[in-house]
């Protein structure tokens, strides 16, 4: 490669060798020589992807770690993907998954209005691979490609009090989906024990260090990426009960030790069985608590994204199930005082239904359209019914906060401190063995 890297874009894999291939096999189409591939395998068997990588060897952008002689954690395989990689910019996304490379552009066009830019996120599109039990749905596509910038009381609201969450923060900024500049990125492992990943939460623990660490943010409502679901996948798994049970078994025995290890639950009684909501809760109290961060009046919102999580279920038994346990957690916790906001509905499946048409602010495409049958055929769609990354316009005096940020009383109301927390974070005494 002749130029640094702008833009790394980080691909860890582990068992899913067909998926893998077709997302590298969609990010090395494009011509780019400005971004820097990282593909990491973690599977049983190397020689797959090993010899898969061969007719790779010449791409000077392409980074190969192949299998080690051992079955990685998560946070392992995580840990060397990102600390392979060399870019300005560094982006992870799952191998069964697609970015859009052309990113560099407007990360470029950014950072020339803002060089202190340190975080930038996109909006992102969701596609299902085919499978027997899965259904055509709808998918949104936003008109708006402006890019603004984002005050970071905004994240901190949204990761820590759950503002307008549905069963998840939707925060915005991690580095899974999203872009982080190399000095934040080191900033981050000094200031977190000395590596970027502690959690085997990978995608939310990167999510709130960014978060507490990061100091200039901003987004474009453009998507410039699909998180992809396959059948093997965790996101697969969401609202479906034996699915999830299999997956996070899995997930314990690759991780060699129970998810909730060293969890105090006397606080906060949920455990990550429970579901997604729960174990973010979960990944977030120790994260407060590992670093003597303190956020308040979040408890409201978080058990609203509960029953966010239990209506994922449409099966009227998983539904069931699901909704007994999270009730029987929020009913132990803090006396019941939440109980009352805990008010799931059960909604039947609604298999086939897809919406269509347009508002003001995007169109309704059906997942199928055009017999699209990889994320990549999806973005494919996508891009040609928005603006092009070239003709994205970033407003060379500096990036402007959005109409109904300006508005904001920044820091009052929000359930976090108003002292920047990077500036009273306490290191751990040492970092986790890993």
């Amino acid at each position: 490669m002749n130029e640094k890297p702008l833009l790394s874009i980080c691909v860890p894999s582990r068992n899913r060798q067909y998926y893998f291939q077709k997302t590298i096999e969609a990010l090395v189409r494009n011509p780019r020589t400005d971004v820097e591939f990282v593909f990491a395998d973690n599977s049983d068997d190397p020689s797959i992807m090993n010899d898969y990588m061969v007719a790779l060897a010449n791409d000077p952008r392409v980074v190969y770690l192949p299998s080690a002689d051992r079955t990685l954690s998560m946070i392992d395989n995580w840990e060397r993907t990102v600390s392979a990689s060399t870019g300005d910019w560094v982006s992870v996304v799952g191998d069964d998954d697609y970015i859009d490379p052309d990113l560099a552009i407007v990360l470029r066009k950014s950072m020339a209005a803002n060089p202190d830019l340190e975080a930038f996120g996109w909006a992102v599109g969701h596609y299902t691979w085919p499978a027997e039990d899965v259904s055509i749905a709808s998918i949104f596509i936003p008109f708006n490609a402006t890019v603004v910038k984002v005050p970071r009381s905004e994240p901190l609201k949204r990761m820590f009090r759950w503002f307008e969450a549905a069963a998840m923060p939707n925060s915005g900024f991690s580095i899974y989906h999203a872009a982080v500049s190399r000095p934040l990125l080191e900033r981050i492992k000094s200031l977190f024990g000395g590596a970027y990943f502690d959690n085997p939460m990978v995608d939310y623990d990167m999510a709130m260090k960014v978060i507490v660490a990061g100091k200039e943010f901003a987004f474009c409502a453009r998507p410039f990426s699909i998180m992809g679901s396959c059948s093997l996948s965790n996101s697969y798994a969401v609202g479906r009960l034996e699915a999830m049970e299999e997956r996070y078994n899995l997930f314990i025995a690759e991780l060699g030790r129970n998810l909730d290890e060293n969890y105090d639950f006397q606080d906060f009684p949920f455990s990550s069985l429970l579901g997604l909501t729960a174990a973010i809760g979960i990944v977030q109290q120790q994260f407060k608590k590992k670093y003597n961060l303190n956020y308040t009046d979040w408890e409201k919102n978080f058990v609203v994204a509960c029953v966010a999580n239990v209506e994922l279920f449409r099966e009227p038994r998983a539904h069931e199930i699901v909704r007994k346990g999270y009730e029987a957690a929020i009913a132990k916790w803090r006396r019941g005082k939440y109980l009352k906001y805990f008010n799931p509905v059960y909604t039947a499946s609604s298999n086939g239904l897809t919406l269509g048409g347009s508002t003001a602010d995007g169109t309704y495409i059906r997942s199928d359209i055009a017999g699209i049958k990889t994320p990549e055929d999806l973005y494919g769609i996508i891009s040609a019914m928005t603006t092009q990354p070239d003709n994205i316009v970033v407003d060379a005096d500096g990036l402007k906060l959005p109409w109904n940020v300006k508005r904001l009383e920044i820091g009052q109301g929000s359930g976090a401190s108003t002292v920047a927390p990077v500036e009273r974070l306490q290191k751990p005494q040492k970092a986790q063995s890993r």
